[in-house]
């Protein structure tokens, strides 16, 4: 993936999240030079994996199956047994139409995935066991404030406004349909690098290309940033 083309998807996301009415914290569009500036607000950035990320989930396949997301802000998962404190996380997506985010589940997070604006978003479920097999057992989720009774494979469409809270192994994919969807979702604190289990197991991300000079700051950067 090209320097350009994630700079291109970050100024993609900004002008939908603008069009929404979504507004993202300053750091955001801050520059290399602005992390240098603030070595314990970029540690602190680094630390808990805030920002943007442009993921492509099959090399040279970002339309089909990619996703560019910005975490805004991401609690201590190390205090979830304690109850206390900030165990809550953020984030914005944008999924681009017909982009899919392939099938994955978590074991101890939950989320409310969440249409902020744009098109229809449609989520896929099903549930598994703890080695990620699909089950056929018939299992529930709420959309807003309705219990929904579903089966494997069963697909929930959000218009904007409208929420589904997703529980642990429970799988789930999705994509936005009839145009671009911006997404949110609100979450227990976690570590996106330990509690996120797709369904099959994803290859390392390739490195980015640096094809142009760096406008915006991605978490494939900061561990270069925060370690000069």
């Amino acid at each position: 993936m090209k320097r350009s083309f994630v700079e291109a998807r970050i100024e993609a996301m900004l002008e939908m999240c603008a069009r929404h009415g979504v507004a993202l914290p300053p750091f955001a569009l801050w520059s290399e030079a602005e992390y240098r500036a603030d070595p314990a607000a970029a540690r602190r950035i680094a630390e808990r994996g805030l920002g943007w990320n442009i993921v492509e989930f099959a090399p040279g396949g970002f339309a089909s199956e990619g996703l560019s997301a910005f975490t805004l802000r991401m609690g201590d998962w190390r205090g979830l047994q304690t109850g206390r404190g900030r165990l809550y996380a953020e984030k914005a997506i944008l999924a681009e139409d017909g982009q899919r985010t392939p099938y994955h589940y978590h074991i101890v997070k939950t989320e409310d995935i969440v249409n902020r604006g744009g098109a229809r978003f449609v989520v896929e479920l099903c549930k598994v066991d703890r080695a990620g097999a699909k089950l056929k057992d018939r299992f529930r989720v709420v959309k807003d404030v309705t219990t929904l009774d579903l089966g494997p494979g069963d697909q929930v469409r959000l218009e904007p406004g409208e929420s589904l809270i997703l529980e642990p192994f429970v799988a789930h994919a999705f994509w936005a349909e009839g145009g671009a969807t911006l997404a949110g979702e609100v979450s227990l604190a976690n570590d996106d690098g330990a509690d996120n289990y797709f369904l099959p197991p994803l290859k390392p991300f390739a490195p980015i290309e640096e094809d142009k000079p760096k406008r915006y700051v991605t978490v494939r950067d900061h561990a270069r940033l925060v370690g000069a």
